[in-house]
């Protein structure tokens, strides 16, 4: 017995750290409230964009809506009491008109009700539009996605970046960035009284920075589940206090003040039980939010890498792994599960002990002969009536509890998706720092130049891959890359392209960058037509029909006409199978390679794109480089590809490299 009930409790898992908190502390809740308020007012620009905007009508609606709703419940709650009357008269002649008028107000307060649920969640649907789609603008700008990803903190990079001469840095001297650990996963607790652990120096992001989890699930989920948990209870927060001090008086003028009286010490005794039992569950919620999205991101590494899983025939160890995620998760659903049923069981007791409070309090004033000169019938009216409102004020206390779980969450998921917008508006104004789209000095000799370019590994270590570089490309000279794997030669395209800006000196930029055309040896295969995936990553409303000859010419060229087939010989045609699955690595380096023969750059980044194709097609490849009079710097190992190219710029693992003229 004693191990079924330590697994619920999650006690089969004792590897788990608990660090002290301090959120009892006055000031860290104070600093706390400040820090949630900050990303309220984040996500409230996101819901109510204006006034006149179709989220604040349909508010405005609904809580009009609600306020009407609660003036029928009153009407029809007092129905009871005027049954008991006429019945107990054998007044027929007053039934027939007060059974329709109480049909005529139940139709309308079901009406009501759907019409509330409605807008309700009509209201979410339209917010989680709003908060969705200024996410995704943001995710995909400045290429957050890749921040967030992979974890890098650019809020306090210094970033020496030259656009045709002219310094985007102030600072001419050398400056190393400051990043983040890749991959660290920091944990944090998700209450109010610890959101403050986010909070920023006055100079950006300190080191305790934590690392955000799941930005995608944080999109996805956290954002759907708060716009419903602010749909369902901003309404009622609203208009509680008014209809609970509407029905505080109603009580008041039956039994005096004991009535009030009497339900707002039941209601304040019940909180202090319930009210140190609710902060556990918040912090329970938010880490369970948290192993969810680590969950199904193992489902979606597990699908993404299906091949090579089953090439290396790793199922056991894979199975081991999400089982271990899973129990995570299951771990902490049964704590949930275990800090819920005393709260829920001391809820049901308030509620239940509610439902005979109002006769206890009745009690007194009939017992004392306060109503001796009421009638039977008047007497049972006045009971049923005053139980109606005892009853619904009991009940409009406890739907406060209701309300403070629905705040929880919220706390929780405004603290993630809080967090999430920060990030990314501290990563989109350091990209506004410079602009490699200006041009304000043209150079047509040259493509770029590296002068005392010292490159960094962005995490704690800060290995440094290259130091002192000073290069300078011209155009027509063709750059082969070359050294040991490790050595800095794909990080150097990636600070190039503007990914990692964990280097000092500078980059000199004379074209304009987005003449430049980067060819990853593992290229991405959108959704889309056959010519979808050849003209990435243009849009399809840029494309015309001109090219289609030429296309269909590069695929018999180099061996892909059967794709035409798998399309039914219409480059356009959208087909329902992944196109990442049905190609070979041969053919998708061929596949993306006449990406570059289709957008015709100026300048490429070729990051050993023929390592999965024969020395054939690598010969026809560099040959239409020289057709189309692109200028590239590419990485490779084979000794072939040296006559294709002037000078290498050779990496060594101790941080040198030598420039050597080959032709």
């Amino acid at each position: 017995m004693n191990r079924i009930f330590n697994y619920i409790r999650g006690d089969e898992y004792p590897n788990q750290t608990r660090t002290p908190s301090n959120r009892h502390k006055l000031s860290h809740l104070f600093e706390s409230l400040k820090l949630f308020c900050k990303y309220l007012a984040k996500v409230l620009k996101h819901l109510f964009p204006s006034f006149v905007s179709a989220s604040s009508i349909l508010f405005i609606i609904l809580l009009i809506d609600v306020v009407l709703l609660e003036f029928v419940v009153y009407r029809v709650g007092l129905f009871s009491g005027r049954f008991y009357k006429v019945l107990s008269d054998r007044d027929l002649v007053a039934f027939w008109p007060l059974a329709a008028t109480s049909i005529a107000y139940i139709i309308i307060n079901s009406l009501m009700k759907s019409i509330k649920d409605f807008i309700t969640n009509l209201l979410s649907i339209v917010w989680r539009k709003y908060i969705t789609l200024g996410l995704h603008e943001n995710y995909f700008q400045s290429k957050n996605f890749f921040y967030l990803q992979h974890q890098f903190d650019s809020n306090d990079d210094i970033i020496n970046v030259f656009i045709d001469g002219q310094n985007s840095s102030s600072n001419s001297k050398m400056q190393i960035t400051n990043r983040r650990p890749l991959g660290i996963q920091n944990s944090v607790e998700p209450i109010l009284g610890d959101l403050n652990c986010m909070e920023q120096n006055v100079n950006g992001m300190s080191e305790e920075n934590v690392v955000l989890d799941n930005p995608d699930q944080r999109i996805t989920q956290d954002v759907k589940n708060l716009c419903s948990s602010i749909a369902n209870i901003v309404p009622l927060i609203l208009i509680s206090p008014f209809v609970i001090g509407w029905y505080g008086y109603q009580t008041y003028k039956t039994v005096g003040y004991s009535g009030p009286l009497a339900v707002v010490v039941y209601f304040l005794v019940w909180a202090m039980i319930n009210g140190p039992l609710t902060a556990p569950i918040a912090r329970v919620i938010y880490k369970q939010d948290k192993k969810e999205g680590d969950f199904r991101f193992k489902h979606m590494n597990l699908r993404i890498n299906a091949e090579s899983i089953a090439f290396y025939d790793s199922s056991q160890s894979e199975l081991n792994k999400m089982n271990q995620t899973f129990n995570e998760l299951l771990n902490i659903s049964y704590r949930r599960n275990w800090k819920e049923l005393m709260l829920k069981l001391f809820i049901n007791l308030s509620q239940y002990f509610g439902g005979i409070l109002a006769y206890f309090v009745l009690a007194i004033p009939i017992f004392t002969h306060v109503y001796d000169d009421y009638s039977p019938t008047d007497l049972a009216q006045l009971i049923s009536n005053y139980s109606f409102k005892c009853q619904y004020l009991i009940y409009l206390f406890t739907r406060l509890y209701d309300i403070l779980n629905e705040i929880s969450s919220i706390v929780g998921n405004t603290k993630r998706v809080g967090e999430l917008m920060e990030k990314m508006t501290n990563n989109i104004n350091q990209s506004s720092r410079y602009d490699q789209k200006k041009l304000i000095d043209h150079q047509d000799d040259f493509c770029l130049q590296l002068e005392n370019f010292t490159l960094q590994i962005p995490d704690a270590k800060r290995k440094v891959l290259v130091k002192n570089l000073n290069f300078k490309f011209k155009r027509g000279e063709n750059v082969l890359i070359s050294g040991r794997s490790g050595c800095g030669k794909t990080s150097l395209f990636r600070a190039i392209s503007g990914l990692w800006n964990s280097y000092s000196g500078q980059i000199r930029y004379f074209l304009d960058p987005n003449e430049i055309f980067f060819l990853p040896q593992n290229s991405y295969f959108t959704s889309g037509s056959l010519l979808d995936q050849i003209s990435y990553p243009a849009q399809r409303q840029n494309l015309g029909n001109e090219s289609s000859p030429k296309i269909i010419e590069w695929l018999a060229e180099f061996g892909l006409s059967h794709l035409l087939e798998r399309v039914n010989s219409d480059l356009t045609w959208v087909p329902e199978f992944n196109w990442s699955l049905i190609l070979s690595n041969g053919e998708k380096q061929r596949l993306s390679f006449l990406r570059v023969l289709y957008h015709k750059p100026k300048f490429a980044l070729l990051d050993e794109f023929t390592s999965s194709v024969d020395q054939q097609t690598e010969v026809l490849m560099y040959e239409y480089l020289f057709k189309i009079e692109c200028s590239f710097m590419s990485i490779a190992h084979r000794d072939t590809v040296k006559k294709y190219h002037q000078i290498e710029l050779k990496f060594t693992n101790d941080k040198n490299y030598d420039i050597l003229h080959i032709n």
